[in-house]
């Protein structure tokens, strides 16, 4: 026994733009009229309307459930969104190692992640040409996070001037140098948002662009 032996005549053709799949609601009036229609010499198995019960419920209940992993996609896109437009004109702490001296006498602060069983820190400052302009002083340096400070000058204590520099950092482990990454603060100066990826982007004053994700502090 087909569909149409059990409806009668064959369903209106659906009109442009419409909709031509069976709801719930459908499945159930077409389930009824099945177990009303069949055979009575020959019914069908229980087994077999429970099946398709089942498989209807687990397409509905993936819908359902992919309906609200996108609402809560959204949301989390939005918060992301209204928490970088608080960071402008703030500085944020990423994993990066260019930072950019807009004025003579200013300062780089930033982060290393120290290895366990370091017997040395070194932290070294660059400019674009890869020349040493000054080796930072790690101080009392501990495993885990330890904060460094370039204050803007150069090895004889003179202003490094403006532009962008790299800082790199090593630490001595078994008695080999091993880099380690570095994390800077840089100012967010606008930010940047994709609707069609549900991502935001930040672009700091080194010129420079980091995801939101990407940021570990702000101050």
């Amino acid at each position: 026994m087909n569909i149409q032996d059990i409806l009668g005549a064959p369903p209106p053709k659906a009109r442009p733009g419409g909709n031509n799949e069976l709801g719930q609601e459908d499945f159930l009036k077409l389930l009824v009229a099945q177990m009303k229609n069949q055979d009575p010499s020959n019914p069908a198995d229980n087994g077999e309307f429970l099946s398709q019960i089942a498989q209807f419920s687990m397409v509905s209940g993936i819908d359902d459930l992919g309906t609200s992993f996108k609402g809560m996609s959204n949301n989390y896109y939005a918060t992301q969104a209204m928490q970088a437009a608080e960071l402008v004109g703030r500085e944020v702490l990423t994993e990066m190692d260019t930072v950019l001296l807009e004025e003579e006498g200013g300062g780089v602060n930033g982060v290393v992640l120290v290895p366990e069983h370091t017997d040395g820190l070194n932290i070294q400052v660059r400019n674009i040409h890869g020349a040493l302009v000054k080796t930072i002083d790690a101080g009392d340096y501990r495993d885990g996070d330890s904060n460094f400070a370039w204050d803007g000058t150069t090895e004889d204590g003179k202003p490094a001037g403006t532009g962008e520099y790299t800082i790199s950092a090593t630490v001595l482990i078994d008695g080999k140098q091993q880099a380690i990454p570095v994390q800077t603060y840089n100012r967010v100066e606008s930010i940047t948002v994709d609707r069609a990826s549900a991502s935001v982007a930040l672009h700091l004053q080194n010129r420079h662009s980091v995801s939101f994700s990407q940021v570990n502090q702000y101050r």
